[in-house]
C-alpha cells in the first residue's frame, strides 16, 4: 500500500512540505526506524489509498481469539491489532496476548495494518510511557498504519463509567493535553498518530485541533451516523460484525474513508 501525501497548498509551502518530509526520511534511515513515516496532509484528504472511496477493516484483540489469517486476507482492507493496554484499577501496562502473533500473521499475510493501545493514562507522563511501549513492541513487525491511543472509559457490571482516568475527572484541556503527548511522541519515532474515541468523548473530553495534523481520529458510534462534530477519517460502526475467519462470537468492524469526513 502506497502512502501518499496530498495538500490544496502550492508553491513554497509544498516546497516547505516536502523539504520537511525529506528530513524525516532521512532521520528515519539514520535511526533505523522501521515502521510508517510521518506523512504531510491537508484537512480533508486522508493519507492514505487503498484504491477506493471507503475501506473496510477490523480491529483485533486477544478478545478475538483464534484467525485464520489468509481468510481474513479476502475480507477486509486494514486490521488494527491491540498490543497491550493499561489496567484501569492498577495502571500496570500489560502485553495483549494475542500481540505478537497477531502482527506476525498480519505481516506474513499481507494485510496492511495498524496497532493500538488501550490507555488509562492519566497524565502525560502515563501517555508517553504507553507510547514508548507500543514502538518497543512492534519494531520489528513493520506496523504501515498508524499507531493508535485507545482512550475511552471502562464500564462497569452496572453500565456506570469506571477506572482510574475516570476517577481522575479530568478536565477537556488536560485529556487533550494527554492525547496529544501520546502522538507527539509517536511522531517523533517516525510514526503515523492516531487516537480512537467515542463521538461524546470527542465532543466532550478531547480537542482534535489541538493534535498534530497527522494524527488519524477514528471514532466509535454505532448509530446509523456519526453524531460527533469533529472530522474523522475512520469509523467504527458496530461491535457486533460477524466473521467465519475468527473464533470470537463478533468483531468491530470498521471505514476508513478516502478523504476525512466533517462531523
Amino acid at each position: 500500500m502506497a502512502l501518499k501525501a496530498k495538500s490544496k497548498k502550492t508553491g513554497k509551502i509544498n516546497k516547505k512540505s516536502k523539504i520537511i518530509a525529506g528530513v524525516c526520511v532521512l532521520l528515519a534511515v539514520v535511526l533505523g526506524v522501521t515502521g510508517i513515516l510521518l506523512s504531510f496532509y491537508g484537512n480533508e484528504t486522508a493519507c492514505y489509498d487503498f484504491g477506493k472511496d471507503r475501506a473496510r477493516g477490523y480491529d483485533l484483540s486477544e478478545h478475538n481469539g483464534k484467525i485464520d489469517w489468509q481468510a481474513l486476507k479476502d475480507e477486509v482492507d486494514f486490521v488494527f491489532i491491540r498490543v497491550g493496554y493499561r489496567g484501569y484499577g492498577t495502571g500496570k501496562i500489560c502485553t495483549d496476548k494475542c500481540a505478537k502473533d497477531n502482527l506476525k500473521n498480519a505481516q506474513k499475510a499481507g494485510i496492511p495494518f495498524g496497532v493500538y493501545f488501550y490507555s488509562q493514562a492519566v497524565d502525560e507522563k502515563e501517555a508517553e510511557e504507553e507510547a514508548r511501549f507500543i514502538i518497543k513492541t512492534v519494531a520489528m513487525y513493520k506496523p504501515n498504519l498508524p499507531v493508535v491511543i485507545d482512550y475511552e472509559y471502562p464500564i462497569d457490571e452496572n453500565g456506570d463509567n469506571t477506572g482510574r482516568m475516570w476517577e481522575a475527572s479530568l478536565s477537556k484541556a488536560e485529556c487533550t493535553k494527554t492525547i496529544k503527548a501520546f502522538c507527539e511522541k509517536i511522531e517523533k519515532f517516525g510514526y503515523i498518530p492516531g487516537v480512537y474515541a467515542s463521538s461524546y468523548l470527542y465532543d466532550n473530553d478531547i480537542n482534535t485541533k489541538k493534535l498534530p495534523k497527522s494524527t488519524v481520529v477514528w471514532v466509535a458510534d454505532y448509530n446509523e451516523s456519526v453524531s460527533t462534530s469533529s472530522p474523522y477519517h475512520i469509523w467504527q460502526y458496530s461491535r457486533t460484525g460477524k466473521s467465519d475467519s475468527i473464533e470470537s462470537k463478533y468483531v468491530d468492524l470498521n471505514y476508513w474513508y478516502s478523504k476525512k469526513q466533517k462531523g
